[in-house]
């Protein structure tokens, strides 16, 4: 197993795989790569368009827990393993205060969970989320923490069947430079940059200022069909959630990938953007995540 490419992506809510890293995944699920990913919580604290049919905790954990499925077969991800934490909502949402909230688990354990993970399923390269969450949600700034924290945790242990630990780690990123023009237009059409979104706690003059350099660019535009697919497989999630920021993002929210013309769906959603947090940048723009992989 050491041996076969293995790539191990670490996200906080189901969907994150999909709309975000998702034509990433697709691609090197189709080349023969082992493709994990881990979900660190339930996601029922994400916003849902017609709450008609989910009636309480369990009900939309079960939602999400089967459009995750989905997805997960349309991407063709090899595995996917979800730990047992409850969605902590947006920062300063009461679901920030349950017990069970990923938030309100210290880091340090949080990191062996994953450790343990890395060490079973010994990937060569790691994907979570960028240090700012984002969008600034305290879930996916969590997983960045930890995930961090067990990737050099990783890498200290004594190699054991033949795996020295993990060898590159990425953050998903995206450019800021579109994001900046916008907070400038919203105000001169009526719209307030710092609380978008349904609950308005979206700032994008906050977004816009963090810094997510872009070192590696990964051509995914055979992959949107897949990537399309997983998106719609969590129709949950259509309305809800900061869909202004996955536009952004580039990383395709369903109604936006749908509604594009197939030369503007390459041309926008062709490439997926990460920050190389280990080893450090050396100047250049990769476009493998497996590469220098030995």
């Amino acid at each position: 197993m050491a041996n076969r490419r293995t790539l191990l992506g670490i996200f906080a809510h189901p969907d994150d795989e999909s709309f975000g890293p998702g034509g990433t995944l697709a691609r090197y699920a189709a080349e023969g790569a082992q493709v994990h990913v881990i979900i660190a919580t339930d996601g029922i604290a994400g916003s849902v368009e017609d709450p008609g049919h989910v009636k309480d905790h369990e009900t939309l954990a079960q939602v999400r827990s089967t459009e995750l499925a989905n997805a997960a077969v349309a991407l063709g991800i090899t595995s996917i393993w979800s730990l047992p934490y409850r969605d902590s909502g947006m920062r300063g949402a009461p679901d920030n205060e349950h017990p069970d909230a990923l938030v309100q688990q210290p880091v340090e354990a949080l990191a062996q969970e994953i450790l343990d993970y890395i060490e079973r399923l010994q990937p060569q390269v790691i994907v979570t989320h960028d240090p700012y969450g984002g969008y600034g949600h305290p879930d996916h700034v969590r997983v960045c923490e930890a995930t961090t924290a067990a990737f050099h945790l990783a890498r200290q242990q004594r190699p054991r069947a033949g795996y020295s630990g993990p060898q590159k780690l990425y953050y998903t990123a995206f450019d800021k430079r579109f994001l900046r023009l916008t907070v400038q237009v919203m105000p001169w059409m009526g719209q307030d940059p710092t609380a978008i979104g349904r609950n308005k706690d979206i700032n994008l003059v906050e977004i816009s200022r963090w810094e997510t350099p872009i070192h590696a660019r990964v051509d995914v535009s055979r992959y949107l069909p897949q990537k399309l697919a997983a998106s719609l497989a969590h129709a949950s999630q259509y309305s809800g959630g900061p869909t202004f920021i996955r536009v952004l993002q580039y990383s395709g929210g369903p109604t936006f990938i749908r509604v594009l013309p197939s030369f503007l769906r390459r041309r926008f959603l062709g490439m997926d953007t990460y920050t190389r947090a280990y080893p450090a940048p050396n100047g250049r723009i990769e476009r493998d995540l497996f590469a220098g992989v030995v």
